[in-house]
């Protein structure tokens, strides 16, 4: 069976149509952690006798699972072995033969599940030797790959966790969450929690309460900075560039979001100034879950001129070549750039 969603999963797991062989993978590993317990589940109950499940989750051998594999079912209809973490790409080439002489050799009455609930691994390059694992458990079981939600598809999610718990949150703040924490569901699903426990039952989370209980990611800040200066807020933009190098956050990091929201600025300027709809903008140029920003563009650079704003694409051109070609101090650097920036937003304090 070719790589299916876990939409399609979840589908195969309701109609009982179960493989012998899975691998469940990917960098969303709240999915992966709960859509594997959930066939696990399904499999053999929530408390399944150990005779008929074996789960390896640490310290385990790759002898260990070939025996677990071949252990006959007990009163039940299925032998479940479940490993977890299992780093595919690290194993040598006897271990990795090993590993393909026990997938090939699974019992009709045994599922064998693979699955990575905290096992970090690069989606796009993940290793020869786990591709090749994977090709031959597509070619015999299934494959699910979970990778991360969009924006959109957080932001109502957000919202669906918190009505669950009978507080509301609106649209604008699911988005704020999301920008301040990122896309990593577990960590979302923390940081509304602990918003949801100071609001209280039936409460409101608003836009003050993320500003003081979330924790913001490195990237939000550089957002923020950026905010800042259009702002001409120069007290919060030193600020906020001070945190950073706190946070030891690179120089190239931080211009080149600095440069992609002066873009977003431009774009959505000379698109209204052209009565271009700033929905063809953000399909154009591909913004996906975040055509929102061209929406809030022209408002936050209201007091720049189009001219200004193309001197500052310039500056930003200018000062990114600088840190990539020359050896210069980054931080002195930014501080120049910020220091120019927030003299065409017209610095107010």
């Amino acid at each position: 069976m070719p790589e299916i969603t876990r939409k399609e999963l979840k589908k195969l797991i309701s109609q009982k149509q179960f493989d012998n062989l899975y691998l469940i993978w990917g960098e969303e590993k709240m999915y992966v952690r709960a859509d594997t317990e959930g066939l696990i589940e399904k499999l053999v109950g929530k408390e399944p006798a150990d005779f008929n499940f074996h789960s390896f989750s640490k310290d385990y051998s790759l002898d260990e699972i070939a025996v677990a594999v071949q252990v006959a079912p007990f009163v039940s209809e299925y032998n479940v072995v479940r490993v977890a973490d299992l780093d595919i790409s690290a194993l040598n080439k006897n271990d990795l033969d090993q590993l393909t002489a026990i997938i090939k050799n699974v019992p009709d009455t045994t599922i064998l599940i693979f699955s990575m609930p905290t096992l970090e691994q690069e989606p796009k390059k993940p290793g020869a030797g786990f591709n090749k694992v994977k090709k031959l458990i597509a070619s015999n079981g299934t494959v699910v790959t979970i990778n991360r939600e969009t924006d959109i598809s957080l932001v109502r999610q957000l919202i669906r966790w918190a009505d669950m718990r009978g507080i509301k949150l609106e649209q604008a703040d699911a988005y704020k969450l999301q920008e301040y924490v990122g896309d990593d569901l577990h960590t979302l699903r923390n940081e509304l929690d602990k918003l949801c426990n100071y609001v209280g039952d039936n409460g409101l989370i608003t836009s003050e309460h993320i500003e003081m209980l979330v924790s913001k990611r490195m990237e939000a800040n550089i957002f923020h900075l950026t905010d800042a200066i259009v702002a001409g807020n120069s007290t919060k933009a030193f600020s906020i560039l001070d945190t950073l190098f706190y946070q030891r956050a690179e120089p190239n990091e931080i211009i080149s979001i600095i440069s992609m929201s002066y873009m977003d600025f431009y774009r959505a300027r000379v698109a209204a100034e052209c009565g271009v709809n700033p929905n063809s903008i953000a399909a154009e140029f591909g913004y996906g879950g975040r055509a929102f920003v061209l929406g809030k563009a022209n408002q936050k650079t209201r007091t720049l001129t189009t001219a200004e704003l193309r001197h500052c694409v310039d500056d930003i051109t200018k000062a990114t070549a600088s840190l990539r070609s020359e050896r210069v101090d980054g931080r002195i650097l930014l501080e120049t750039l910020v220091a120019k920036l927030l003299m065409y937003s017209g610095v107010k304090k």
